[in-house]
C-alpha cells in the first residue's frame, strides 16, 4: 500500500490541459443535458476557452454519479463523476484495493505509466490517489465508450471502413509515441480504443504494457510474458505466444493492430470459439483471417477501378466487404515474422491509412445514429447509483 501512495500522489493538484474539446464551446455540444428533466441542473462536461481546470487529490471534491462500466472481475468500477469545484464531469476509475485478486503491483505500474505519457491520443489521469481502501484515477469523460461497446449495441456487424479507417488511424498514432518512448502495449483491443465526443479515439489498458528500457538502456527484445495473458490471448502475437529465447519487440503491438482491424470490421474478434491451444496452434501456424477486398459502406472511398472479392465468415456470421488497401493494411500487420511487419509510422502512410485524409467526415458523423448522451440520475448517496447504468448506455466502457 505505502508504494501506491508514493506514486499516486506526486501531485495535490492537476491541470486539465488536455483534449481537443477544451477548445469547444460546452453549451453547444452539450445542451441535450440542460434539456434533460430529471436532471435538476445540467452539469458541463468541458471547461470553457483557455480555461484550466485543477484537481485535487481529494474524494470530497468529486461526486460520483453513476456506473459507467465495470471490469470482468468486478473490483474496477469507472463512474461519471461531477467535479464539485468546477461543475463539469469527468470519469473516475475506482479500483477496489481489497477485492479478492486485486493485483498491487499491475495497479501501481498502470498508474506510473499512463502518468508518463503525454499525447492527444492517449489517455491520461489528471491526478491519481488513494480515497479509503480504493485507488481513484481522475481522467476525461469519453462520451462515446469504447469501440468494443460500440460494436456490442450499434454495429454488431462492423463498422463502416470509413470508420475503421479513422479508429485506426489514431490508434496507430498512439501507438508510434507510446513505442518510442519505449514501452509496449500489449493489450491493443477494441475494447481500450475509446472516442471522445469530437471523434478524438485515445488508447488505454497500459496495466499490460512493459517498458523496454531498463537501467537506461534499450533493450533490443522483451521476454517478459503479460499477466492476465487469457484476456488477450486473441490479440497477442506469435511471438509473445512463443516465449522462446528470440523475446519479442515492439512489432507485437502490430500484430494485435491488424487483429483489432478484423474485430472493427467484422464485429467479432478474430479465433473466437477457439480454446485457447487451438488459438495459439493457429498462430504459431501462420494462419490469418480472411482478408476481405471490397468496400462496406456504399460510395467507394476513391475513384479507382479494381477487383474485389468478399470475406468469408471466418471471424464473422455475415459476410462484409472492404477495400483491397484493408487486405494489405492487415496482411501487413499479421506477418508471422515481426522483422517484415512495418512500424506504427510506416502504417500510417499505408494507403488504408491514408484514404482517410481525403475524406471530409469525422467520426461523430459516421456514428451519427449514436448520441453520446449522458442522462443519468441525480445520486444523493455517496455511492454512484448501480442502477442509472442502464440509463448510460450510450457511453458505457469496456475495460
Amino acid at each position: 500500500m505505502s508504494c501506491l501512495l508514493k506514486c499516486t500522489c506526486n501531485d495535490s493538484e492537476n491541470e486539465l490541459s488536455f483534449s481537443d474539446e477544451n477548445q469547444t464551446n460546452g453549451d453547444q455540444l452539450y445542451q441535450h443535458l440542460s434539456e434533460a428533466s430529471h436532471l435538476s441542473e445540467a452539469i458541463p462536461l468541458l471547461p470553457a476557452a483557455n480555461d484550466m481546470i485543477k484537481y485535487e487529490s481529494d474524494a470530497t471534491k468529486f461526486e460520483l454519479l453513476a456506473v459507467i462500466g465495470r471490469s470482468s472481475h468486478r473490483a474496477t468500477a469507472v463512474s461519471l463523476t461531477k467535479h464539485i469545484p468546477s461543475g463539469h464531469r469527468i470519469a473516475i476509475k475506482c479500483i477496489n484495493l481489497d477485492a479478492p485478486g486485486t493485483d498491487y503491483d499491475s495497479v501501481e505500474h498502470e498508474i506510473l505509466v499512463t502518468r508518463q505519457l503525454k499525447h492527444e491520443n492517449v489517455l491520461p489521469y489528471l491526478c491519481a490517489f488513494v480515497s479509503s481502501s480504493e485507488v481513484w484515477a481522475v481522467m476525461p469523460l469519453m462520451t462515446y465508450g469504447s469501440v468494443r461497446d460500440i460494436l456490442d449495441t450499434h454495429y454488431p456487424g462492423g463498422l463502416p471502413e470509413t470508420a475503421v479507417s479513422l479508429i485506426l488511424r489514431d490508434t496507430l498514432r498512439a501507438l508510434e509515441y507510446v513505442h518510442q518512448a519505449g514501452f509496449i502495449h500489449r493489450s491493443v483491443k477494441a475494447a481500450h480504443l475509446l472516442i471522445s465526443s469530437k471523434g478524438r479515439v485515445v488508447l488505454t489498458g497500459f496495466r499490460y504494457s512493459c517498458n523496454v528500457i531498463v537501467d537506461a538502456r534499450w533493450q533490443p527484445c522483451i521476454h517478459d510474458f503479460p499477466t492476465d495473458s487469457i484476456d488477450n490471448l486473441n490479440w497477442l502475437s506469435p511471438e509473445v505466444l512463443q516465449q522462446n529465447l528470440k523475446g519479442y519487440d515492439s512489432k507485437s503491438d502490430i500484430y494485435s493492430i491488424g487483429i483489432t482491424a478484423f474485430e472493427l470490421a467484422n464485429g467479432v474478434v478474430p479465433y473466437t470459439g477457439l480454446a485457447p491451444t487451438q488459438i495459439l496452434l493457429a498462430k504459431l501456424q501462420g494462419t490469418k483471417p480472411t482478408p476481405p477486398g471490397s468496400i462496406s459502406d456504399g460510395a467507394p472511398l476513391r475513384e479507382s477501378n479494381r477487383d474485389t472479392y468478399k470475406a468469408s465468415g471466418e471471424c464473422s456470421g455475415q459476410s462484409s466487404t472492404f477495400c483491397e488497401e484493408f487486405s494489405g493494411f492487415t496482411s501487413l500487420c499479421l506477418q508471422k515474422d515481426p522483422l517484415l511487419r512495418p512500424s506504427a509510422h510506416q502504417l500510417l502512410l499505408h494507403g488504408f491509412i491514408r484514404l482517410s485524409r481525403k475524406l471530409m467526415t469525422t467520426l461523430p458523423v459516421i456514428l451519427a445514429p449514436i448520441s453520446p448522451r449522458a442522462e443519468v440520475s441525480r445520486n444523493t448517496s455517496s455511492e454512484p447509483d448501480e442502477d442509472a447504468t442502464g440509463c448510460t448506455q450510450e457511453i458505457c466502457w469496456n475495460f
